[in-house]
């Protein structure tokens, strides 16, 4: 809450000992209040092994006490009033506004030493009460995340009087969501049969440390039937909520304080409007007249059976009459049909309805949501930023859905929360922010980023992420480990990036070219082994937080990757009839295996026991691609399994090669006509081809030798140029060997003649008599020495535009975000305010130069754009691209929907791989020097890879390097 500290541990002139003092808060104060100083009491205990009194009036006697920590609201508490009236204290600056405080050290009559915090309401205060216990030691998430208390026998309060501000974000808070069968499951042991007031005030006091303040409540109808009712599952936790301060709303589907449980226990008939008019409005009228005596944001509007579109035949007209009804019933309630704020969610197709002329009043807070993945679908025109009620956002960190969800582990990139919420922000979407955090416990680091920024728009930068994972680490961690784990947690950040896991699939990353996936996964088995080491040299007592944020996203990460690509190279060995094809099925039910086994370690640790049983149960293989719905249990499909004691043909031979980039041409199919003589020739050549080698190009390439018989056999190669370098020369292959040999091939370009263009042959030959021939192009291009940019290399330039520091003259319109997206350099935009000039045509391009040695009879430029959406409805994403004379003006980059509201085509597919990618034919090019610009014309655009197109790009998901 406080930018600066309030407290140290070591005393500072002018500083005094909090340690042992008494806790005083009026007795006429806010009954959350005084919940949150018997926190406060517990906290100072749990960090100086002091337990403090909790007093409820000043101290009487002869003489001052010594000391005192006084909190209060202005509002209520007489202490603070008189403290006010005396001149002690100065309020002034946060008087009569949302959620301030005002922190001091004071010397008064009644007491030599007084740390004072007085909050200008009630929540206020009590945002100020948890953030002294944070600074103190305790971490918002002590007890979810186990983090550990940090210890310390001396509490110096400083010399000071901060004051803070009204929050950024007016409303705040989470949704739980989709809880089966997770959180349900850890409810139902850990709690009792219901989501009750046990677990929600677990739930009400992590929002408040976390200074968040507002609440969708678990509604999910699964198992148990008929599901979860926040209202009528315990009585206390309406009424408690209140008292918390916790401000109570409903999901996007449960309109006017009503859950869908109760919908179906009440046994009233259908849930259309149409149909059952009267009834569904006598369940509205209850729910809002038990919703009067409590601080609440009722929902309107009303979707269909199980969050379904409505069934009406004309829906907009029908959602219309339900929303004015449902005013009439709160008209009828508070005396004034805005007797209570409101919110009208524009989910999925409400949208469009919205667009095609719903019409909300104006004192309804407009809640815009995102395409469930993180996306903004709406920002507010100029009108609607005025409207009365304001605008909030209904943001995704998990789903369940269409095209398909994520809901297992967190899959969310800092980067891409901070940059989408920032948007969301600038252009006035300030009064709510309601995340969906499904289970919870799986989410703790990207909900404190989201909520930080709540609280604090600027605390956050898309240049300091770094920092802010740093200081993270430095509260659940200290700070000993925190550089080393806030470097993990940022790698692991930019892994995310790339797709979610859920998303994954055995086909996604490339085996064969690029090394795609032996990079994505080197890099993940690196992190797990950094963070092994981490967790081995981590105290006991942080070990359980240690595993819970750190290691186990990692490890399963790791896990889940590996088995996909374990599965790919299974498919591509049984395609290949490679022996090993049966050692890449082991490895992938091993690593099945390891995934549950990983899954059974969170259940039951040495660290927290049962404590988490079943919070990561969720199922993550085996999702259809024919439909949305989860997977009911993990399950793989697919394997290749080759008859290990089966010879091929003879024709074939025993001894099989594989070359970098190529799956081979009918790999494991034979011509009696072509296949009888060795080596490979003709139309199987391309099989054997690697890709070209140049000083320009990776620094190799590679070709395995594999077995595809029962008998073992030794095997040489030599190259028929003495400047190709292979990794190994000779070796031996065996039946039971699990990884086949890979050679790596690369040259010694001092040696290659300036200009040299050949292929060169690489001969192998086994001791069962097989012959192959590996064709190695090798090009030893040069560039101008005055030559400055990027250079072909097997057909293709390939640029990342984040790589390239902007130079001061584009500073003025464009910036970085480092962290953004699929690329490690990050993606380039424009800045918010770039656009507030009229003329766009003044932005200056982005330039690349590059040069080639061939000319081409075609250029294809593909770019690849962060996700986003046409969020502005008056300005459609778009840009502008040169390729040397020839320029193509405001290119939209999404097709025009149909209709305002519905997502664009190509939506699915790239929602999933987290960019759009598009692609521009320009004419032929000669050989030389090459000029191309990009120049977005749209805020909110960012660019991460450029890729000029020769004819040489080749299959892969990220791109080429």
């Amino acid at each position: 809450m406080f930018d600066v500290p309030v407290v140290a541990f070591k005393p500072v002139e002018g500083s005094f000992d909090l340690v042992g003092l008494p806790v005083l808060v009026d007795s006429e104060d806010y009954e959350g209040i005084h919940i949150a100083a018997g926190n406060l009491v517990l906290d100072l205990e749990r960090v100086s092994g002091h337990k403090p009194k909790l007093l409820s009036q000043i101290p009487t006697g002869s003489s001052p006490v010594e000391g005192v920590i006084l909190v209060g609201s202005i509002q209520k508490s007489p202490t603070i009033h008189s403290l006010v009236s005396s001149g002690h204290l100065d309020v002034q600056p946060v008087e009569g506004k949302w959620e301030s405080c005002v922190a001091a050290t004071l010397c008064l009559p009644w007491a030599s030493k007084c740390f004072v915090t007085a909050g200008s309401d009630k929540r206020g205060t009590i945002f100020s009460i948890y953030t002294l216990s944070e600074q103190i030691g305790v971490s918002p998430w002590h007890w979810w995340a186990d983090v550990p208390v940090k210890r310390h026998e001396e509490i110096y309060a400083l010399p000071t009087t901060l004051y803070q501000g009204e929050p950024s974000v007016r409303y705040r808070g989470l949704f739980i969501n989709d809880e089966e069968p997770a959180l349900s499951s850890w409810v139902h042991e850990k709690i009792g049969p219901k989501f009750n007031f046990d677990f929600y005030k677990m739930i009400f006091e992590l929002l408040l440390r976390l200074k968040a303040n507002f609440l969708w409540p678990a509604m999910w109808s699964g198992h148990p039937y008929p599901g979860s009712s926040f209202f009528a599952d315990d009585s206390l936790n309406q009424k408690m909520a209140d008292v918390y301060g916790i401000v109570l709303s409903t999901s996007h589907h449960e309109p006017m304080q009503r859950s869908t449980t109760e919908w179906r226990t009440r046994g009233d008939g259908k849930w259309e409007w149409a149909l059952n008019r009267a009834n569904i409005t006598k369940f509205f009228e209850d729910g809002i007249e038990r919703t009067r005596p409590y601080e609440s944001f009722i929902t309107l509007g009303m979707r269909g059976e199980g969050d379904e579109k409505m069934k009406a035949d004309d829906p907009q007209v029908t959602l219309q009459d339900v929303v004015t009804n449902q005013r009439t019933i709160i008209h009828k309630a508070y005396g004034k049909a805005d007797g209570e704020r409101q919110l009208m969610a524009l989910y999925k197709e409400v949208l469009e309805y919205y667009e095609g002329g719903l019409v909300i009043p104006d004192d309804v807070t407009l809640l815009f949501p995102d395409d469930n993945f993180g996306n903004v679908r709406r920002l507010p025109t100029r009108e609607e930023r005025a409207r009365r009620g304001g605008i909030g956002l209904y943001y995704h960190l998990e789903y369940v859905g269409s095209p398909r969800g994520y809901k297992w582990i967190n899959t969310n990139s800092c980067a891409k929360i901070y940059q989408r919420l920032r948007r969301a922000y600038d252009h006035g979407i300030s009064e709510i922010w309601v995340l969906n955090v499904g289970d919870l416990k799986p989410l703790e680091l990207p909900f404190t980023c989201a909520m930080q920024m709540a609280w604090n728009i600027d605390s956050c930068t898309s240049a300091t992420i770094p920092g802010i994972l740093r200081q993270y680490c430095s509260r659940e961690f200290g700070s000993e480990h925190a550089d080393t784990v806030a470097h993990l947690l940022l790698q692991h950040d930019r892994l995310l990036a790339i797709r979610r896991h859920e998303h994954l699939e055995a086909d996604t990353l490339s085996i064969l070219n690029y090394r795609e996936a032996d990079t994505v996964l080197s890099r993940w088995k690196q992190l797990e082994s950094s963070a092994e080491h981490i967790l081995a040299a981590t105290d006991e007592e942080s070990k359980a937080a240690v595993y819970q944020l750190v290691l186990h996203p990692i490890k399963a990460s790791r896990i889940y990757t590996e088995l996909r690509i374990a599965q790919a190279k299974n498919k591509l060995h049984g395609a290949q009839r490679r022996t090993s094809t049966n050692a890449w099925a082991k490895r992938v039910l091993y690593l099945f295996d390891e995934d549950f086994t990983l899954s059974q370690e969170f259940h039951d640790n040495p660290w927290t026991g049962t404590k988490w049983n079943h919070i990561m149960r969720q199922p993550h293989y085996g999702y259809s691609t024919e439909t949305w719905h989860d997977p009911s249990r993990d399950l793989i499909t697919g394997l290749c399994y080759i008859q290990p004691r089966q010879d091929s043909n003879p024709i074939m031979g025993q001894m099989g090669v594989a070359v970098e980039g190529h799956p081979g041409v009918r790999p494991g199919l034979i011509n009696e006509e072509t296949d009888r003589m060795q080596p490979s020739r003709g139309d199987l050549v391309p099989g054997l081809t690697t890709p070209v080698l140049s000083p320009y190009s990776v620094a190799g390439t590679y070709f395995e030798v594999f077995s595809r018989g029962s008998k073992p056999f030794t095997w040489t190669a030599t190259a028929e140029e003495s400047w190709v370098h292979m990794s190994q020369v000779t070796g031996e292959v065996s039946p039971h060997m699990e990884i086949d040999p890979r050679v790596e091939v690369t040259i010694n370009w001092a040696q290659v003649p300036v200009g040299c263009e050949q292929t060169v042959l690489i001969h192998i030959r086994s001791s069962t008599g097989d012959y192959e021939q590996v064709h190695v192009p090798v090009f030893n291009a040069t560039h101008p020495p005055d030559f400055h940019g990027f250079v072909e290399s097997n057909g293709y330039v390939s640029i990342e535009p984040g790589s390239i520091p902007l130079g001061t003259d584009l500073w003025a319109y464009y910036e970085h975000h480092p962290h953004l997206g699929r690329t490690m350099s990050g993606a380039i935009g424009l800045r918010p305010d770039t656009l507030a000039a009229p003329d766009a045509e003044k932005i200056p391009f982005l330039t690349y130069d590059s040069i080639t040695f061939t000319e081409y009879p075609t250029a294809i430029v593909h770019l690849y754009f962060t996700m986003a959406l046409d969020a502005d409805p008056l300005v459609p994403l778009s840009y502008d691209i040169f390729l040397d004379g020839n320029r193509e003006n405001c290119v939209r980059l999404l097709e025009k929907p149909r209709s305002p509201g519905e997502l664009p085509a190509g939506w699915a597919e790239a929602v999933m791989d987290g960019v759009w990618k598009r692609s521009h034919a320009f004419p032929a090019i000669s050989s030389g020097v090459h000029h191309m610009g990009f120049r977005p014309r749209s805020e909110g655009l960012f660019v991460e890879k450029m890729v000029l197109d020769f004819g040489g790009v080749r299959d892969s998901y990220l791109g080429p390097p």
